[in-house]
């Protein structure tokens, strides 16, 4: 299932990609990621590694997520892998007036026996895609 979003955020693009690309800045912005933290020494580059701790349905479900792509001050592309589930996060910035649009993009896979589920938890993801981006825009703008 695929969730995107975009937001409008009063912040230069440079600064918000920087705060975006360090994916351990993922929970003071999501409420739905508990803890997160990045595991590499040094920038964030192709290869670094994240784990991260997301809250889904009152159970707490660790991902280690992996830069795929990095295209500095442009976007971001992280694949996380779970238990249960696995993610590929797209994050990209522009230029929007005075600020910077974000455009999130998610794609989410269930494995195994939780497969079949994936078409029920669809509203139930968007709402936590909302929740997330409500969150980024109120730390950013905030």
């Amino acid at each position: 299932m695929r969730i995107q979003k975009q937001i409008e955020v009063r912040r230069p693009l440079a600064e918000v990609f920087e705060y975006l690309v360090d994916f351990s800045n993922a929970a003071e912005w999501d409420p739905g990621v508990a803890e997160a933290r990045k595991l590499t020494d040094g920038a964030v580059r192709v290869g670094s590694e994240f784990d991260v701790v997301a809250l889904f349905r009152g159970k707490r479900h660790r991902f280690r997520y992996v830069v795929t792509g990095l295209e500095p001050q442009r976007r971001v592309v992280l694949a996380g892998d779970g238990e249960r589930a696995a993610s590929v996060d797209e994050i990209a910035v522009e230029p929007a007036g005075d600020g910077t649009r974000i455009t999130y993009i998610a794609d989410f896979h269930l494995k195994g026996i939780f497969r079949p589920a994936g078409p029920l938890l669809a509203p139930m993801m968007n709402r936590m895609g909302d929740d997330a981006l409500a969150g980024l825009k109120s730390v950013l703008d905030g």
